[in-house]
């Protein structure tokens, strides 16, 4: 009988760290589950660490800043994304593109906005808000994939 109790479900758990058992709303959730932690002990020990962290995280960026920076421009370099910007700045700079205020607001200090990133300079005039604001309401354009040396296998084809 006691081993039919423990297979039950329960949405208690006990703290790794507090010994304490209390409600699986209490544990941050995770892949595979919940953290063996509970939210108030994974702060605390958050915050008496973060100094530590941080530190870390500036050292490994100060010794590999080269790397980082790399990877930023070889993605724009090879992105389609990046080569139709370059394609709009380049326009407008010999004067084949006109920039344009904000189509919404009106606003002189505009962005270029790809509907499909394979006219590359079919684009719409918008300020950096409104143009946050289309992307979080539309999503990507299309084309918008950036991984140029994939192919789909053959079953995707199919």
């Amino acid at each position: 009988m006691q081993q039919l109790e423990m297979l039950e479900k329960t949405d208690e758990r006990r703290c790794g760290i507090c010994k304490e058992v209390k409600s699986e709303s209490e544990f941050h959730r995770k892949v595979s589950g919940r953290q063996s932690q509970c939210k108030e002990c994974r702060r605390k020990y958050y915050i008496e660490n973060k100094e530590r962290y941080n530190a870390t995280s500036r050292k490994h960026y100060q010794k590999n800043k080269e790397t980082y920076h790399k990877r930023d421009r070889n993605y724009w370099k090879n992105s389609v994304k990046g080569k139709a910007a370059k394609a709009v700045r380049y326009a407008v700079k010999t004067g084949k593109l006109i920039r344009q205020p904000c189509q919404v607001c009106g606003a002189e200090k505009t962005e270029g906005h790809h509907d499909d990133y394979a006219k590359t300079l079919e684009v719409r005039w918008l300020c950096r808000a409104h143009h946050r604001q289309w992307h979080a309401e539309f999503g990507e354009a299309p084309n918008a994939c950036t991984v140029r040396h994939w192919t789909p296998t053959k079953e995707r084809m199919l």
